[in-house]
């Protein structure tokens, strides 16, 4: 008996399918309050900080274009960090299962932090490189820093993806919050301090102050009873998930061996049915409401019945038939999977996983891939061309601060409790490529542009700003509740993935779009000095000259 019912572990979900039972997951309890919105609040500072050292690059723009005059140096840092960011969500997509939330956000932290202070430092501070070598190490950090910063991104879509809707919603308001910080801050450095190295220096300074508190708060954070109930309801989720990926529903329930290094047992107990007159009623007293049984328990059947004996006569078909057997019922689950993929077919498995998740959610993948590909093609590259003899430098910096500004304000009404559809959001993204032609108008071409003035082109960088943190954000919302518990890791990470394609196919796009504009203008012409009509003094009787006025016919 100890024997049988030591090798009678099998997986409670092979039982209940063979039986025709429900799967259901048990109701978990209670999440732990989110006391004064301090996980709300940490995601938020998340959100801002791990977006913040590329908007520190792009917030210097004025900074740039006098250091490296005539260059397509704002091209060049959007394409390569967009570049770096697509190579860092695969790498993370690849290496989800080796290391954890935690191991992976905090390395992304490191090396943004450590980039920033060098290039704050050696590159803007000391500035002892020669001017082709500086920008080598300017494109090289930029690099690192995306990589960086997307690693963060994409762990903390999936780790959000595993927490309420609301918490995404923060992570996604910090990243507009944080072009909104930048925006402030530069504002504030360049008029605080009138030589352009040491107002970059001190705006980079305040960006890597951000990043420490950050990398405080997070590790504050993963400690919160909160995050710690999620966390454990996802990783049961998840052993669930790869008991029924073992599943074949024609199987009887039988005893069933576990693969090789997957041990995943549910205790099997012998029961003894109720005496009946038809198989079906025999058959029908299996069941799942008994009490657990040890794996030491005794059978209250023998597994054999003892044969007749020779003075009694032989049973007949029927009698054998309706003899009382004993039936297995499995009562719990231990399962302790490695936590890393070991072999070709897990690897193989979680391609198909991503695959499925994909085929769930592509309407919001497309859509988001369509909104930041019309952001990048015209921002930071089209944005910072657009002259202005009236501001001058201060261009750039007023229209991505009002791009940022209502980019922030989008994404706090993303919030609003309106179910968008598919269609709607697809509409959506579409209408926003008219963006693209009337903002290129303005700054096309160089020496005259065919549409004239700053209002225009600051109305339009507002509603690319507000449509972008609107239309960017319900998606990426509303994925993840579109999969199981134990996917929505994955659907966060694929729908970073197609809002990286995004970024990445409209940094490239741009670069033709800056063909269109010609060669660099080296005179403002855009708002000549009118010259006013001047009338000669007509002498008048008294010898004092005085304006004549034309006769009114």
């Amino acid at each position: 008996m100890n024997e049988t019912l030591g090798r009678g572990y099998a997986r409670i979900e092979a039982i209940r399918a063979a039986r025709g039972e429900a799967l259901t997951m048990p109701e978990p309890g209670a999440p732990p309050p989110d006391r004064y919105n301090s996980v709300y609040l940490t995601l938020f500072v998340a959100g801002a900080a791990f977006l913040l050292p590329f908007n520190s690059f792009i917030m210097a723009v004025d900074y740039f274009q006098h250091h490296y005059p005539k260059t397509t140096i704002m091209f060049d840092m959007s394409t390569v960090y967009i570049v770096s960011a697509c190579v860092a969500v695969i790498t993370n997509n690849i290496l989800l299962d080796f290391f954890t939330y935690n191991t992976r956000i905090t390395f992304g932290i490191l090396l943004s932090l450590a980039t920033m202070i060098f290039v704050a430092v050696c590159n803007i501070g000391w500035d002892g490189f020669s001017l082709s070598v500086s920008y080598t190490i300017n494109l090289v950090a930029i690099g690192v820093v995306a990589f960086g910063c997307t690693i963060q991104q994409a762990s903390y879509y999936g780790f959000t993806g595993c927490l309420p809707p609301r918490y995404t919603q923060a992570v996604m308001a910090g990243e507009s919050a944080a072009g909104f910080w930048v925006s402030l801050d530069r504002i504030v450095t360049k008029y605080g301090f009138h030589q352009p190295k040491r107002s970059t220096f001190m705006f980079f300074v305040f960006s890597i102050l951000i990043l420490l508190g950050h990398s405080m708060l997070h590790h504050v954070m993963m400690r919160h009873p909160l995050v710690q109930h999620y966390l454990r309801l996802t990783v049961e989720s998840r052993h669930r998930r790869r008991i029924q990926l073992h599943l074949n529903p024609t199987e009887d329930a039988t005893l069933m061996e576990s693969e090789a290094g997957e041990p995943s047992y549910g205790v099997l107990k012998l029961q003894s049915p109720a005496p009946s007159t038809g198989v079906a009623e025999a058959e029908n007293t299996f069941s799942f409401s008994n009490p657990v049984y040890s794996p030491t328990a005794t059978a209250p059947v023998p597994l054999v019945s003892p044969p007749p004996s020779v003075s009694e006569p032989s049973a007949s078909p029927s009698a054998i038939l309706r003899t009382p057997r004993p039936s297995y019922k499995v009562e719990d689950v231990v399962f302790e999977s490695p936590e890393r993929p070991t072999s070709w077919r897990n690897f193989k498995r979680g391609v198909l996983s991503r695959w499925a998740v994909a085929r769930a959610i592509y309407p919001y993948m497309v859509s988001i891939g369509l909104v930041y590909f019309t952001t990048l093609s015209l921002y930071p590259g089209i944005a910072s061309e657009v002259p202005s003899c009236r501001l001058g430098s201060w261009m750039p910096i007023v229209l991505m601060s009002a791009f940022n500004f209502f980019d922030f304000i989008g994404k706090i009404a993303a919030a609003w409790p309106y179910e968008w559809s598919r269609s709607q959001l697809l509409m959506a993204s579409g209408v926003r490529l008219l963006l693209v032609p009337l903002m290129l108008l303005c700054a096309a071409p160089r020496h005259s542009p065919h549409i004239v003035g700053d209002v225009y082109p600051i109305m339009f960088s507002v509603v690319l700003g507000f449509t972008n943190g609107l239309f960017g954000s319900i998606p990426m919302i509303m994925a993840p509740s579109r999969v199981g518990r134990e996917h929505r890791e994955i659907a966060g990470n694929m729908m970073t993935l197609s809002y990286n394609g995004g970024l990445l196919s409209g940094s490239l796009v741009s670069y033709l779009l800056l063909s269109m504009l010609g060669e660099p203008a080296d005179m403002c012409r855009i708002y000549p000095t009118p010259v006013l009509p001047t009338i000669p003094p007509v002498p008048t009787h008294n010898g004092n000259a005085s304006l004549m006025l034309p006769a009114m016919h």
